[in-house]
């Protein structure tokens, strides 16, 4: 036989509670007191946070950007010489073209 869907009839379900309108109180303002220290350290942590938070990032991918855009230029200065002269620059020569990063200085050790 097929099974058939339980029944709901004779079922008594809960009529919906009234809606309660409770009587709306204003909004209290949070006083602020900034001649007080901890409140103006406060205010101090949240500015600094926020200079380096979004500051740091920003100006490291604008140090990126430039040193893509002067790579690019000693690129076409090293196709330049070699047309020139039929050899390419030296690594030195190279490295005093461009200045290296701080990640270029780091020295990367697997030390698991």
């Amino acid at each position: 036989g097929a099974a058939s869907a339980p029944s709901l009839r004779g079922r008594r379900t809960a009529a919906p509670l009234p809606a309660r309108r409770m009587p709306m109180q204003p909004a209290r303002a949070i006083e602020v007191d900034l001649s007080d220290p901890d409140t103006q350290v406060a205010v101090a942590g949240i500015v600094l946070g926020l200079v380096a938070g979004l500051g740091a990032p920003l100006w490291y991918i604008n140090r990126i950007e430039k040193d893509d855009e002067r790579l690019e230029e000693i690129r076409a200065l090293n196709r330049a010489n070699y047309e020139a002269t039929g050899e390419y620059l030296k690594e030195d020569e190279i490295s005093s073209l461009r200045k290296p990063k701080w990640t270029d200085r780091r020295e990367w050790v697997d030390d698991d």
